[in-house]
């Protein structure tokens, strides 16, 4: 009994000393957003919870022109909650309103850092309009990896229609096998 208290304790610190440095990485990119953008004020990145799980469900009712998420949120939530204690995840809101999800994790070895599900809001119901999600979500990881240590960022399993969006953004595209292990990925390295 003594020692599943003990195990439970500990689990407990190593959580929230994690989610301290997923604190610590939005709070910088906070900063780094105030440089850049006029509406800075309107944007709060927060960690994934109940409320944004429960907005997320809203985009479904929005018309939409690309193709959707093959994955569910919650379904994500919990997976990522229960076996990633070092994850990567943020939610993004402009006025009021969530614009954006991402969620990764680090390598074992914590010398790369993956974003592996990022979605944002369709853009008739996203108040922080396009092409702002994936920036903050680098800015975001980049953070948490420089934090974490890692040295290089990965954009796994890329939809095919922004393989050259992430480029432009400074991605190297490598294709793989494409199987469930070893998926085609985009990846940068960090100074």
């Amino acid at each position: 009994m003594v020692i599943i208290i003990n195990l439970n304790r500990e689990m407990t610190n190593i959580s929230e000393r994690y989610e301290k440095l997923r604190v610590i990485a939005r709070e910088v990119t906070m900063e780094n957003i105030s440089h850049l953008y006029q509406d800075h004020s309107k944007i709060i990145l927060t960690k994934i919870d109940s409320k944004a799980l429960q907005a997320s469900v809203g985009w479904f009712d929005i018309e939409c022109s690309r193709p959707r998420a093959e994955w569910s949120w919650k379904e994500a939530a919990r997976v990522y909650r229960k076996e990633y204690t070092k994850r990567f995840e943020m939610a993004i809101w402009h006025s009021g309103k969530l614009c954006g999800l991402s969620y990764g994790r680090p390598s074992y070895g914590k010398t790369r850092l993956r974003i592996e599900l990022i979605e944002g809001a369709p853009r008739a119901g996203n108040s922080l309009g396009p092409r702002r999600v994936v920036p903050i979500t680098i800015m975001n990881a980049t953070a948490y990896a420089g934090i974490l240590g890692a040295k290089e960022l990965r954009i796994m399993s890329p939809v095919p229609g922004l393989i050259d969006y992430y480029e432009s953004l400074d991605f190297t595209y490598v294709e793989t096998s494409g199987a469930r292990y070893y998926p085609n990925f985009l990846y940068k390295i960090l100074k």
